[in-house]
């Protein structure tokens, strides 16, 4: 580590005198800049003016990067460029801040002869107490207009050691690690090792926080002017597409399952051509309408996902098929003589290879045996728009994938799940999980591995009312919640399929769909030692893990980068070739999965998804882990021998889990609904104690002992029996019997208060009042420090009108706030902001929040659509607020 030496480490971050924000502007320091006056703001005088002022309250355990960019530029930065130096972070803790290897100037913005400016600061240092299971992770955003950083992080341990350092090829942004065998005291060292300026947040977490890494808004991608909408229960069947499309206004309707309806208005997606950001936004608009409308039970834009895997190698060694020891495989197939036989394994990617892909046959030699085809009659192609690249566009029978001509391209994913699943022990190439098994392609993924919701929801509803269709694969995933798809993924489950699915390659534990569904087994990737891979998502989730590789690693000491190997193809100048390829991914983890299941259903027929999912939940398939281990691992590591061994039994554990399976109270949240979910599901369970250890968790009068669970139960925090300290956490423990076998659903619950006591700080914060008229600029602008663990603003003469009130940091000195890895806060809740009417009477007292922290696209109820931070006023133009701000969404 970096240790302070007297008159170097504290003395440098002050040296440079900046003038006018930036250094390019004459005249004597700061003037004209940012509102630096404490309280002040900028705005015209009318005489009808009145005054707006409330407090902004700082979400509990936030911390401040010491020395900014925006703290560099007043010369009040505190250096924490040394071990000596380090700055508390409390866990579970967030703190923002900034780096820069040099010091340099952000590209001026057309129409501008502004600058802002950087200063170098290569280094900053946390400490924080950790203890086994808490993670530490660290997030990088950019100024797009500068060059791509390069950053580092190191965790030392009490003794100095260093336990983590992701220069070592520890996987890439966003880095996290799990503190194993280390307690107590721990540096966070984080530096720029090169590149430009970038903005941080880096979070230690205890072992059960749930969903902490949620620090940008969610990158959901979708088809503009297109929508996925479902009806209110009772709504009347038999319309036709027709009826459809005229009662709601659109240019087409089609039925995806009953009362699910696919929407498009070309209009919009003509509009994309052109300007995709506005047909973007006018599509996030009309979807809220939607959504609006008395009979719509929910209504979403037509959200596009992809598959879950990375880096191809194109010259894999057959006999490196490392992953089938990690799990037992070779021992339990002697206890598998079916190899899956009978069972039916729809595998929904990107179709599978075909050496004449206008046909319906010349399959990749190691799957040939095993595919099976529904006919000519069937639809098993369900890529439509501009994804699909077959000759046929639109809906057919033919799950080929068409390629792509483009070398090393994504296009053969779904050849390399189903080799995974099912590929022949032919002595030819690499060999299935399970081998035997009938493999059911279905495309639902096209042009570039990506495919969108209406096309995956018609998939899932088509192959959940197939008799020969036990399992559903999907290596595929995004961050867009949809009530229709897990309505779809639900019934699939009751009619008896096991759905699988990729947990996620972002390293983070934001949750993925669709396997952070209850009825969705969502699957984790691990390297060649069983570890979880760099990239790997980790949280709600993860329900067990599988390997999936990590091509930075060579766990298993085979002097080879683990990846996993199986069938592949190419398509160069239009000849179709089979191969075979290593990727990593929690695509590669979740067929394996998907194969474990048909070998123990190909031994005991009668076993159901819901008989999977009580044997995963009781610990019968995996190599269990500890309970620090389990945000990590989810039930731990699949391990085909004692999944044979549960199939041959027939005894299937009756037992229950809780969605979701943390429960979080903050002060605002202090009641939660905790769904129980019971597999069987036929299964008489009876409640037979309630303990939560601590008087200040309060359980509903729906959950009795002596009695069957309920449903859903509520359950509360009593924030008046909590001395409002750090954090609170307990376990709530419901005892049951179902099976004459007593069994425990333990559900982690934590409380994160407002701490009186508790050093928040967010960095300064600029306040604006924005003009909610459509050029949206920045009428009135003011900044404000912390003081108390809160922010207190006053904007006098502000002129009647409407406007969003916003606030928030800037880090990086590029002129904007709420960007990535800044502070921010809207008026009245972040992500939801909403206009406030200035009239002839003062607004006082309005509070709101501000934290480094994002809400989730499921909070928000859309993603939001064009949004880049707010534009601040900045050098002359800041007395005149003739300088607008980014756009925000409209309606907004």
């Amino acid at each position: 580590m970096t240790k302070c030496l007297i008159g170097i480490c504290g003395s440098v971050l002050v040296a440079a005198v900046i003038v006018g924000c930036g250094g390019s502007s004459s005249g004597s320091a700061d003037t004209g800049c940012l509102g630096d006056t404490e309280g002040a703001g900028i705005g015209s005088v009318g005489a009808e003016s009145v005054t707006v002022s409330g407090v902004i309250e700082i979400e509990s355990q936030t911390r401040v990067d010491s020395d900014t960019a925006d703290d560099l530029r007043l010369n009040q930065a505190t250096s924490n460029n040394c071990d000596d130096e380090a700055q508390s972070l409390p866990v579970t803790g967030v703190s923002g801040g900034y780096l820069s290897p040099v010091s340099g100037g952000y590209p001026v913005r057309q129409g501008e002869d502004f600058q802002f400016t950087f200063e170098a600061d290569n280094q900053d240092y946390y400490s924080a107490d950790l203890q086994p299971g808490d993670r530490v992770s660290l997030q990088v955003f950019s100024d797009p207009r500068v060059a791509a950083p390069q950053p580092r992080m190191q965790i030392f341990n009490q003794n100095d050691r260093l336990v983590f350092d992701s220069a070592d090829g520890s996987g890439s942004v966003p880095y996290l690690h799990v503190i194993e065998s280390d307690a107590g005291d721990h540096v966070i060292r984080v530096s720029a090792a090169s590149g430009g300026p970038f903005r941080y947040v880096v979070i230690a977490a205890d072992g059960n926080a749930s969903s902490m890494m949620n620090t940008a808004y969610g990158e959901a991608d979708f088809v503009p002017g297109e929508a996925v909408m479902s009806f209110e229960s009772g709504y009347p069947s038999g319309a036709t597409s027709s009826t459809m499309a005229s009662s709601l206004s659109v240019d087409s309707a089609r039925e995806l399952r009953p009362g699910v309806w696919h929407l498009r208005r070309s209009g919009v997606q003509a509009m994309a051509a052109t300007d995709r950001g506005q047909a973007r936004a006018e599509t996030i608009r009309w979807v809220r309408d939607l959504q609006s409308q008395p009979d719509i039970a929910s209504a979403s834009p037509n959200y596009l996902y992809e598959a879950l895997t990375t880096t191809p190698d194109s010259n894999p060694l057959y006999d490196r098929q490392w992953h089938y020891p990690l799990i037992g495989l070779p021992v339990a197939w002697q206890a598998a003589a079916r190899a899956g036989e009978g069972v039916g394994v729809a595998v929904l990617d990107t179709g599978l290879f075909s050496s004449a892909p206008d046909t319906l046959d010349n399959w990749h030699p190691d799957l040939l045996a095993n595919v099976l085809i529904f006919g000519n009659s069937v639809n098993m192609d369900f890529v439509t728009g501009e994804a699909d690249l077959d000759n046929q566009q639109g809906r057919d029978q033919n799950p080929a994938d068409p390629g792509d001509g483009q070398p090393r391209s994504s296009n053969f994913h779904g050849t390399h799940v189903a080799g995974i699943v099912a590929a022949v022990d032919n002595n030819q190439g690499v060999v299935g999980v399970a081998n035997q098994a009938n493999l059911v392609p279905v495309r639902v993924l096209g042009e570039a591995g990506t495919g969108s919701l209406g096309d995956l929801i018609a998939a899932i509803e088509w192959a959940s009312t197939q008799p020969d269709i036990d399992v559903i694969n999907l290596s595929l995933g995004g961050v867009g919640d949809s009530q229709a798809l897990e309505d779809a993924i639900n019934a699939a489950h009751n009619a008896g399929k096991l759905v699988v699915a990729a947990a996620g390659n972002q390293g983070t534990d934001e949750l993925t769909f669709p396997a952070a569904f209850m009825n969705v087994v969502g699957v984790g990737a691990v390297d060649g030692g069983g570890v979880r891979a760099s990239y790997s998502n980790i949280g709600p989730s993860v329900d067990l893990v599988a390997p999936g590789g990590d091509a930075s690693r060579d766990a298993n000491l085979d002097n080879s980068a683990d990846v996993v190997v199986s069938a592949w193809g190419s398509d160069d100048n239009g000849v179709f070739e089979p191969g075979y390829a290593g990727l990593q991914g929690t695509s590669m983890a979740a067929p394996h999965v998907s194969g474990v299941y048909a070998l123990m259903k190909a031994e005991n027929q009668a076993l159901t998804s819901g008989d999977f999912k009580a044997f995963l939940l009781a610990g019968d398939l995996t190599d269990g882990v500890e309970s620090s281990e389990q945000f990590e691992y989810g039930a731990g590591l699949i391990n085909a021998v004692k999944s044979m061994d549960a199939a041959l039994s027939g005894n299937i554990p009756v037992v229950m889990a809780g969605s979701p399976s943390v429960l979080t109270f903050d002060q605002s949240n202090t009641e939660a609904q905790l769904t129980l979910n019971t597999y069987p599901s036929t299964a008489n369970i009876t409640i037979t104690s309630i303990n939560t250890g601590v008087d200040w968790l309060e359980i509903g009068p729906e959950l009795k002992t002596g009695e069957a669970p309920p449903a859903t139960v509520t359950v509360g925090i009593n924030t008046a029996l909590l001395d409002q300290s750090n954090s609170f956490a307990t376990d709530l423990q419901i005892e049951y019997d179902g099976d004459g076998t007593p069994r425990t659903l333990a559900v982690p619950v934590n409380v994160r208060l407002i701490d009186p006591n508790d050093t928040r700080n967010a960095g300064r914060h600029y306040v604006l009042l924005i003009s909610a008229g459509d050029n949206g600029t920045t009428a009135y602008q003011t900044v404000v420090s912390a003081s108390g663990g809160q922010y207190s603003f006053s904007f006098a003469n502000v002129e009647p009108g409407d406007y969003f009130l916003v606030a928030g940091t800037d880090v990086d000195n590029n002129g904007f706030i709420c960007e990535n890895a800044e502070a921010c806060a809207e008026y009245p809740v972040n992500g939801l902001p909403q206009v406030i009417s200035v009239t002839d009477k003062p607004l006082e007292s309005l509070r709101f929040s501000t934290s480094f922290r994002r809400p989730t696209i499921s909070q928000m109820g859309l993603p939001r659509v064009g949004f880049e931070g707010y534009r601040l006023k900045s050098g002359d133009g800041a007395e005149q607020g003739d300088i607008p701000n980014r756009r925000i969404e409209s309606e907004r």
